[in-house]
């Protein structure tokens, strides 16, 4: 069995590659989009609860990262930042 690097495997079909997504950035877009939903409507169960826990003097775009939140909220706190620099447009749109 011959293995190729990941490089090469993720790369696109037309290129010669698998078309495997980078699984960090897909994770994040996912994130983003969670975070977008919430923006969307602020009114739906969902964001209400978490606006309720996280962060109910502020705005969902201000927050930051601090000791004591879960995991998941950590991971959509940081999809919020990748959506903020572009990130995620440009890995679907690059």
């Amino acid at each position: 069995m011959h293995w190729l690097p990941w490089s090469t495997l993720a790369s696109r079909k037309e290129k010669g590659g698998l078309g495997y997504r980078d699984l960090h950035m897909f994770n994040l877009a996912m994130l983003g989009r969670q975070a977008w939903r919430m923006l969307q409507n602020p009114e739906s169960l969902c964001a209400r609860l978490q606006k309720a826990r996280y962060w109910p003097n502020g705005e969902l775009l201000q927050l930051q990262e601090r000791p004591g939140i879960s995991y998941t909220w950590r991971s959509i706190v940081r999809g919020i930042r990748a959506l903020e620099k572009g990130l995620i447009w440009r890995m679907g749109n690059g």
